[in-house]
């Protein structure tokens, strides 16, 4: 089995907290999630167990968040921060960037939304307010091979798919192994899987 994915979730208001603790719990491998109410134990929460993410807020009661995700890059490189806010300014998110987080994002976007941010973002890529959540680039599938995932997912053979986009059944087989190995899968199901869990197919 995968290792669980270790979480942080840095926010003084326990509703949100818990809020997003059971968003995160619908996922099978988002189970290890751990708490922080304030700044201090946050880096302490960091220091002595390093999280794959951490889930911050923009206002923190004795201190800033951004001084937070500055301190947070520094202590921990490898740990990924996306921001949790209200406020989706241009100018903080903007901040957020050059602070080093892979994301900034309103507090009131969908369920489905954030979960596919994070799932983005622990793959490498970004998710900014209003822009398109971005997969690393060496898994960023084509529009021709988003189209073969679309009818993947649909449960179509490799000779239907070609047939209904006038291509080849060995081209098609082509995308597919493209497909597979840009998202790291190990099979056509399990690619059609993560192409749900990082937004790339719609829910």
């Amino acid at each position: 089995m995968k290792p669980a994915i270790r979480i942080l979730i840095v926010d003084d208001h326990s509703l949100v907290r818990d809020g997003m603790e059971a968003i995160l719990r619908l996922e099978s491998d988002f189970q290890d999630i751990a708490h922080a109410s304030s700044c201090a134990e946050a880096l302490t929460a960091v220091r002595a167990d390093e999280p794959d993410l951490v889930l911050l807020d923009r206002r923190m009661p004795e201190g800033d968040g951004f001084d937070l995700l500055g301190e947070l890059r520094h202590i921990a490189p490898q740990t990924r921060v996306i921001m949790m806010t209200s406020s989706t300014t241009p100018s903080d998110v903007a901040r957020s960037r050059a602070l080093g987080a892979a994301g900034h994002l309103s507090k009131n976007i969908r369920h489905a939304t954030l979960l596919r941010a994070i799932r983005a973002v622990l793959g490498g890529g970004t998710c900014f307010e209003a822009e398109t959540i971005l997969l690393p680039a060496t898994h960023t599938l084509s529009p021709r091979q988003c189209e073969v995932l679309e009818h993947l997912s649909r449960g179509l053979s490799n000779l239907e798919i070609g047939q209904i986009l006038s291509i080849g059944e060995n081209t098609g087989k082509d995308h597919i192994k493209a497909i597979i190995a840009k998202l790291g899968a190990a099979n056509r199901p399990e690619a059609v899987t993560l192409g749900f869990k990082r937004g790339i197919l719609g829910l």
